[in-house]
């Protein structure tokens, strides 16, 4: 069964929140989603390049009211 996470990663300063998310990837089964709550767009930058360097992928990006929420498959 498929799990998905969330980080809540609003106001929260880079690489802390980087670093965190690589944490919790770390941890997570294969095909499990983390789904990440940013209010910095350049974040999303950082993460997709993590992202493109790991077996991992984005599984979605939505711009909504309370902020971007970025979708992570875990590979």
């Amino acid at each position: 069964m498929t799990e998905t996470l969330k980080l809540d990663f609003r106001g929260m300063v880079a690489p802390l929140n980087l670093l965190k998310c690589q944490r919790c990837l770390k941890d997570m089964k294969s095909g499990d989603i983390l789904e990440v709550l940013l209010s910095d767009a350049d974040v999303i930058a950082d993460l997709t390049t993590i992202i493109a360097r790991s077996s991992d992928t984005v599984a979605y990006q939505k711009i909504k009211e309370d902020g971007i929420h970025l979708g992570i498959r875990k590979g």
